[in-house]
């Protein structure tokens, strides 16, 4: 099902109140489209919003490239494709410097006894197995003693949002804890 451009086109004029209001009614139309497609791209849950915001702010300054007879969908597709690629080299280059920041750190700082011990470990590895927005929340609240308002707007969400992070940072250590238990318990062969 092709979505033509012209009804874009009408609304689009050279005043920037009629662009706008093209651009209100394409974010209307496409933003479910966009927001699936970006996912399918590889959009991580935390970042997906981000992505499909740039889409549209890409969108909105090429406007005036759709001609009527232009597949809008074909168009806001490949602005998708693209944003999404652009964010996830963003993203790799970040935690490849992150890495290596960790690796020249690692050797300048003395082991203390929390990080020696097996607990440590253990949270350590528990926290590495949790999706990123949910590790931070956790930690905040849990290890550094932040309330979710705090968290909030260090991390410039709504505190729902953290509050039902923290739910499910705690739900899913509960079931990884409880599967790694039941493993260590089967009896071995």
């Amino acid at each position: 099902m092709a979505f033509r451009a012209q009804s874009l086109i009408a609304r689009a004029g050279p005043d920037v109140e009629a662009s706008g209001s093209a651009i209100d009614q394409l974010f209307r139309e496409q933003h479910a489209f966009v927001w699936r497609n970006a996912r399918r791209l590889g959009c991580a849950d935390e970042w997906v919003d981000d992505a499909v915001q740039e889409v549209f702010l890409v969108a909105a300054r090429r406007l005036s490239e759709l001609t009527p007879a232009s597949n809008v969908r074909g168009w806001l597709f490949a602005i998708v494709f693209r944003v999404a690629q652009r964010m996830q080299r963003g993203r790799a280059r970040y935690r490849a410097r992150v890495q290596r920041y960790a690796e020249t750190q690692a050797g300048t700082q003395t082991p203390s006894h929390e990080a020696s011990s097996q607990a440590a470990r253990q949270l350590r590895y528990l926290l590495a197995r949790l999706d990123e927005a949910k590790r931070v929340v956790l930690i905040l609240m849990e290890l550094e003693g932040m309330t979710s308002a705090e968290v909030a707007v260090v991390m410039s969400v709504p505190q729902g949002t953290v509050d039902s992070r923290l739910r499910a940072a705690r739900k899913q250590l509960r079931d990884m804890i409880e599967h790694d238990l039941g493993r260590s318990e089967e009896p071995s062969p």
